[in-house]
């Protein structure tokens, strides 16, 4: 076997011992959710349903907003836009995404609904609801209320016991 042969058994292990530990990062990253989403979405192209559409109003200037639950290659988001009074044009304000959940149902006021507006705090303002179940199976009942002073949504975690 003269000089050139072994040159190039040694380069073609060199890559081939690059594609393995390039498969083994990889193989690593997919165990990461975030990670894990993003990949999908880059090999499956995004495709986005939207499951559920509902308006409401939040403040007392009466700003109406669109309310969107959205099937994604991901899980679900949910995206909130303003509407405009005199155009009834639409903005996009926020997303909440909710990364490798499904599609889930709840029970209020003897209607089932997969997206509400419900007053959850018991604050005399209407929150957005939206169920949802994780990978391992668990009910998620996501809630959103209304921040007056950013006129921003936000996650609402409940109140400390």
């Amino acid at each position: 076997m003269n000089t050139i042969e072994k040159s190039d058994k040694v380069g073609q292990k060199k890559v081939i011992a690059g594609f393995i530990a390039i498969a083994i990062i990889v193989a690593g990253l997919t165990s990461i959710p975030t990670v894990r989403s993003k990949l999908s979405a880059f090999i499956n192209p995004p495709s986005r349903n939207v499951l559920a559409k509902i308006t409401g109003y939040f403040t007392s200037d009466q700003i109406e907003f669109l309310i969107l639950k959205v099937k994604t290659a991901g899980g679900l988001e949910i995206d909130v836009f303003q509407i405009d009074p005199a155009t009834k044009t639409q903005t996009f304000k926020q997303k909440f995404d909710l990364a490798e959940d499904s599609d889930a149902y709840v029970t209020l006021d003897k209607n089932s609904t997969s997206l509400a507006l419900q007053d959850v705090d018991h604050d005399g303002h209407l929150d957005i609801v939206a169920p949802s179940v994780d990978r391992n199976g668990n009910l998620r009942l996501n809630t959103f209320r209304f921040n007056a002073d950013l006129k921003m949504f936000e996650l609402y975690q409940g109140k400390p016991e």
